[in-house]
């Protein structure tokens, strides 16, 4: 545990630091107003462009050659790739990168694809990679189709009110489903002059592929198995009625999307290959415009050469910018600043307010509004961008026609509330447990139910326009927070690295609320925030904790997840203990010349055990906005001169 500082070195010192993160933040904004960061995450998303180029026949070599150097410069020392910074080898993400490196040109004779290929065997080997790994490698006639799961293109006929529809999945899920219906439909192989029978630690006649069982022979998870069977078995019958409708409505359901997106990989990667399964040229327009909008993630690295490219999995514009202007507001930035009002005046041209997207099949009532992750993402508004949207914009001072947006924006976020209280990212309840336990779900991620994080924010947000706990909206969020706290005190955060995440996102709905330090549930979550912190002062958790389900420790103090602990005990009443004055000390200290901090470890969240991301602004703003926050509550208790 952190010693007690010298208060009287806090008073002054915070002030400084902050001033000079402000500064470089301001520095950093566009001509348009907003703030981009560069989203980190491993190397299969660089890998998955080179096997798209491949597939569509569209190779550009200067690409294929950055992607395929950064690869080989993220390979860790026993030839694996990992899915974070030093996180263990992952064998699917190995399979993806040593496939991609071949496909570039590179022979497995060379000594990174050997220790790569050592380390593939001793995981098992191909029989082992997961479900998307196998349908990269049968695009090329690696694997034969029949290893995938099957994906009736019937499926996507299914009303949206139907059980079973696709609209019970999430939005990121059904993003890559509908493509993929229509290239299991078509099942197309691109042929390559190679194989990857070196992968195998099986000889050919003893290859068998499939899907894991649960040790419950009469589960879920076990009959979708034996209907996986069944479905394989109806391919075989010539008579497929309403085949062609329902090609024809994904094919126009992935079109439509596409048009009103520069989403995400994979999703617009799928898009690209399930038209160009179904026999259109590379010169389509929805293939190029996936190929436009997956070049345009593409990041160059000029220090090296020839230089590296690091492809992106998406870009986060309006998720980076309403957290810098609300850490910039919190830092003592004025309402009026042109430059906030500027970056305020960029996110009122961007809300979406007259499509609604796909989350209007689960709240059919709601009005069209909110704000993308992205740039342009039309059919996928989300309640995490929307709600931070709001705090910032509230803050600001703007004429009458931004409170008419901001009303609407509010509208649409208590509508999309869900059942049991919470609140989820893109969806109101997203809540079919049934969809994790399909084998095309090995990864486990194909639901949006409410978090804690996004709930506890809501809350939070809600306080600012006079919600207060007797509100039925307010009574329904506190319980299910208060149903989500873990037995050790915290919460867990669904989209950042996760149990300090949540836990501050709570705590700052709760005193918000009007729950003091002294009540149980406050006291819990602070004792256990204070009993993780390092003894250098900072906070620092693994990624580990997201797919083990339980709290794991980084052993090392990061910059975002110091700001996090930080502000939820502040937010519980200990801005006077040791605990947050080591927390802030540890900032200060840390602070870069600039007036930023470093920080190369993921703590972002995409999918538990499969998918996590740096976002490179993360070390940026949180520190901002608890010293921000600190430095407030320092002014605003010392007697009046």
């Amino acid at each position: 545990m952190a010693t007690q500082l010298n208060l009287k070195l806090h008073i002054s010192s915070p002030e400084e630091s902050l001033k000079k993160a402000r500064a470089f933040l301001f520095s950093q904004q566009s001509e348009k107003g907003y703030w981009w960061y560069t989203l980190e995450s491993n190397e299969t998303i660089g890998a998955g462009f080179i096997q798209l180029m491949h597939f569509l026949g569209a190779v550009d070599k200067s690409t294929q050659r950055g992607l395929a150097d950064r690869i080989l410069s993220e390979q860790s020392p026993d030839g694996s790739w990992a899915l974070f910074y030093k996180g263990e080898g992952d064998l699917s993400t190995t399979v993806e990168c040593y496939f991609s490196l071949r496909l570039a040109g590179h022979s497995p004779s060379e000594e990174p694809l050997q220790r790569a290929r050592a380390f593939i065997l001793s995981r098992g080997g191909l029989l082992k990679i997961r479900v998307f790994t196998r349908i990269h490698l049968a695009l090329f006639g690696i694997l034969p189709w029949s290893v995938c799961p099957s994906m009736p293109i019937w499926f996507v006929l299914l009303p949206h009110w139907c059980r079973v529809s696709i609209y019970e999945f999430s939005s990121w899920a059904r993003s890559c489903i509908v493509p993929l219906l229509l290239t299991y439909t078509f099942k197309p192989v691109t042929p390559i002059t190679f194989n990857l029978d070196e992968l195998f630690c099986e000889p050919k006649e003893l290859r068998k592929f499939c899907f894991p069982k649960s040790s419950s022979f009469f589960s879920l998870h076990n009959f979708f198995i034996f209907f996986d069977k069944i479905l394989k078995w109806a391919e075989l019958i010539p008579w497929h009625p309403g085949k062609k409708q329902a090609i024809r409505k994904a094919h126009d359901w992935v079109r439509g999307h596409i048009d009103r997106t520069e989403d995400i990989y994979p999703a617009m990667a799928y898009g690209a290959i399930g038209i160009k399964a179904m026999g259109y040229p590379i010169t389509d327009r929805t293939i190029q415009k996936c190929l436009r909008g997956l070049r345009s993630f593409q990041q160059i690295s000029p220090k090296s050469s020839p230089p590296l490219i690091h492809q992106q999995a998406c870009i986060s514009p309006h998720w980076d910018t309403p957290w810098v202007a609300s850490a910039l507001l919190e830092a003592g930035a004025s309402p009026q600043d042109p430059r906030l009002i500027k970056a305020g005046r960029y996110f009122l041209q961007k809300e979406i307010k007259n499509f609604c997207g796909d989350w209007r099949f689960k709240n059919p009532r709601g009005v069209a509004s909110g704000w993308s992750f992205e740039f342009h993402n039309d059919d996928f508004p989300d309640v995490d961008d929307t709600l931070q949207a709001l705090a910032f914009l509230m803050k600001l001072d703007f004429p009458q026609e931004a409170k008419i947006t901001i009303t609407r924006a509010l509208d649409w976020l208590l509508s999309m509330q869900s059942k049991n209280g919470g609140w989820a990212a893109f969806d109101k309840n997203n809540l079919a447990q049934w969809v994790n336990k399909i084998p095309f779900a090995d990864h486990g991620a194909c639901l949006d139910p409410p978090t804690p994080d996004l709930t506890g924010r809501m809350v939070e947000l809600l306080s600012h326009f006079g919600y207060t706990s007797e509100h039925p909206v307010i009574q329904r969020a506190l319980d299910f927070l208060l149903k989500h706290q873990e037995t050790f005190g915290g919460w867990k955060g669904r989209w950042a690295v996760n149990y300090v995440f949540g836990t501050w996102c709570v705590l700052e709905g709760l005193r918000a609320m009007g729950y003091s330090r002294e009540s149980p549930r406050i006291k819990k979550a602070s004792q256990w925030l204070k009993s993780i912190q390092n003894p250098d002062g900072g906070w620092g958790e693994s990624c580990l904790s997201d797919a083990r389900g339980t709290y794991v420790p980084l052993n090392t103090s990061t910059a975002s997840q110091t700001a996090w602990a930080a502000m939820g005990l502040i937010a519980a009443g200990e801005k006077d203990s040791p605990s947050v004055q080591s927390g802030i000390e540890w900032l200060i200290q840390n602070q870069n010349e600039e007036g930023g901090w470093e920080e190369p470890y993921f703590t972002g969240t995409g999918f538990p055990g499969h998918f996590y991301i740096r976002y490179h602004g993360y070390c940026q703003y949180f520190p901002l906005l608890a010293l921000g926050k600190y430095c407030r509550l320092i002014r605003d208790s010392l007697p009046a001169s």
